[in-house]
């Protein structure tokens, strides 16, 4: 499944260029304004953010000082039409993963955000009590290691980063068990009741939502 992406940008055409770039490549959600982006990241989290600084309700420096009161690990670039080396300094200083100027290169671009996603899979990721640990493929909750299987791991690791969607069977399938699977199809359903299961365990509730003839949604309650 492709890569989510939070754009907070109020520059039309350039939201519109962005769309275009990603499309098949990404998925996108654009904001206009800090207020609208953080009603949405509160719910759920991107895998990476493109941040402008000169917004209408706050900067951006502003809105990346309150992402990482909240994130310390999601990548943040910025994209800026203030391409001094002072600008570029204090967005750094404040947390932001890398800067680019504006014109810029939708290749460079790219190129940039396949760096910071590709470095950010090696942390440590955070989502309502659920702590995933990449470095040794550990999924805790509340501090409680699940214990799962390999297969668990990409399993939940998936749902979680993708929380609040529904992620398709045929989806889940491929991520997980590679392109050319030919087993039984419960064994997904198998994996699911095992992951609910040790969840429980460990004090979690019923986050992984069946959805009826599609497949499987994580979300917190």
């Amino acid at each position: 499944m492709e890569e989510l992406i939070y754009i907070v940008e109020d520059d039309e055409g350039l939201r519109e260029l962005y769309e275009g770039a990603f499309e098949g490549v990404y998925r996108t959600m654009l904001f206009e304004n800090g207020k609208d982006f953080f009603c949405q990241f509160e719910k759920n989290r991107p895998d990476l953010i493109i941040l402008d600084i000169m917004l209408p309700d706050m900067d951006g420096y502003t809105i990346l000082t309150k992402i990482r009161e909240i994130d310390e690990k999601i990548p943040v670039l910025i994209v800026s039409a203030k391409s001094d080396e002072i600008s570029a300094v204090k967005g750094l200083n404040k947390g932001a993963d890398d800067y680019i100027s504006k014109p810029f290169s939708v290749l460079e671009l790219i190129a940039r955000i396949k760096t910071n996603i590709r470095r950010a899979n090696l942390y440590i990721k955070n989502q309502k009590g659920f702590v995933i640990d990449n470095n040794v493929y550990k999924i805790f909750f509340e501090g409680r290691d699940l214990g799962l299987t390999l297969k668990e791991f990409k399993l939940l690791k998936m749902l979680i980063a993708h929380a609040g969607v529904t992620v398709e069977r045929e989806e889940l399938f491929r991520e997980v068990w590679g392109e050319n699977f030919m087993g039984e199809t419960r064994t997904l359903d198998i994996h699911i009741s095992q992951l609910r299961d040790k969840i429980t365990e460990c004090g979690g509730g019923d986050v992984i939502i069946t959805v009826r003839g599609i497949g499987y949604r994580f979300e917190m309650q």
